[in-house]
């Protein structure tokens, strides 16, 4: 039996602006997009399935993380009624089923919430910086030693344990939704599908995003790409290699660990200024005309955390001691709600959810063959 919420449409709307009574089911947008197939027909299939309340069929689709929002469908909507914009809406909507513990429902819907658990974080984390840094030498830069790596190791590996813990298992809640019908795997697939599939699929997708090159907008796959090898060269520096990275040694320019460091820093900046300024600009596609609240926290966040670290580094060899320690403090408490918030529950974990959401489009293939 279908179940129709009559009142989905309105739910819905929270999670993005778009007019979704203006669409007169012309399949425009279905028509133009690139991404779209006759076996993942989107968007117009959601907007029906929105419209009717279809929630249970919403929750087990795959087609809001197929759509890769390069904005053609809004940009030639003859209605404006921003199909883009109502297939991000439905992602972090689908981001709060996944998630068991309820987090992601409150960042995306209660702006008190989402600010408060912010700045909780931040005095968390100074809290933390202040009871348990180590000595402060004025007469040098001693990072190190203000800031011994085995106890920041310790708090990276607890951030990193219980993160991974939380998106692991929202991504299993993801393959229940759309592979099991009543509590029952819709057929049986033997482990060698589950692992064939798992390496064809998530490595290639995850590290070069090449969904994206199907976009009519090229530049949109290449700035992405950008901002994900920033993030990978961060996660490098800051979890694999902090004993090197973190240290009183002083590299010369052109070592590949300030390298690494500064590649990070300007792609980050790069994809923060072509993010910020599409959406302050409202140019480049209609997919920008609109933002929600946690679309800036993300940006917010992440230009403080790259622009923090980087005076990090320059504080450093500019022999600035205090000014050094007080600004790795600032670093740290602005990194600490970007990974804890925005990972598991919000933007960051659709990096996740995208390459996953193809691996069971495989599986849940093999099951209708």
């Amino acid at each position: 039996m279908v179940k129709i919420n009559s009142e989905f449409a309105e739910k819905i709307k929270k999670y993005g602006a778009f007019d979704i009574n203006a669409c007169y089911n012309c399949g425009n947008c279905t028509a133009i997009c690139p991404l779209s197939s006759e076996e993942n027909s989107f968007p117009r299939k959601m907007i029906r399935a929105t419209v009717l309340g279809l929630e249970e069929n919403i929750n087990s689709s795959l087609d809001p993380w197929l759509c890769y929002y390069c904005g053609e469908c809004s940009d030639t909507c003859p209605r404006d009624a921003d199909p883009g914009g109502l297939m991000m809406a439905l992602r972090r909507y689908l981001t709060t089923q996944y998630d068991f513990t309820g987090l992601s429902r409150l960042i995306y819907l209660s702006k008190p919430f989402k600010y408060l658990a912010t700045f909780f974080l931040m005095l968390l984390t100074l809290l933390f910086v202040y009871l348990f840094h180590g000595p402060i030498v004025t007469t040098e830069v001693k990072l190190a030693t203000f800031a011994p790596v085995h106890i920041t190791e310790i708090g990276d590996l607890i951030i990193l344990i219980v993160l991974s813990s939380i998106l692991l298992t929202n991504i299993y809640r993801m393959y229940r939704f759309i592979i099991f019908e009543n509590g029952k795997i819709k057929g049986k697939i033997p482990l060698k599908v589950y692992v064939k599939e798992f390496f064809n699929i998530l490595p290639l997708n995850f590290f070069t995003q090449i969904k994206f090159r199907f976009c009519e907008k090229k530049n949109y796959w290449i700035t992405h790409l950008i901002i994900v090898y920033g993030y990978g060269s961060a996660f490098i520096l800051v979890v694999l290699l902090l004993k090197y990275f973190q240290t009183d040694r002083f590299y010369p320019f052109l070592h590949p660990i300030r390298i690494i460091g500064y590649f990070s820093a300007v792609a980050l900046l790069y994809g923060i200024a072509y993010m910020g300024l599409g959406r302050l600009k409202k140019k480049g596609s209609q997919a920008w005309r609109y933002s929600h609240g946690t679309d800036w926290m993300f940006i917010i966040l992440l230009f403080l955390t790259t622009l923090t670290g980087l005076l990090v580094d320059v504080f450093k060899y500019l022999h600035m001691p205090l000014t050094t320690y007080w600004t790795f403090a600032i670093h740290l408490a602005v990194v600490t709600p970007l990974l804890v918030l925005e990972v598991p529950f919000a933007k960051w974990s659709h990096l996740a959810y995208r390459p996953f959401a193809l691996y069971f489009s495989r599986l849940k293939k093999y099951l209708s063959e």
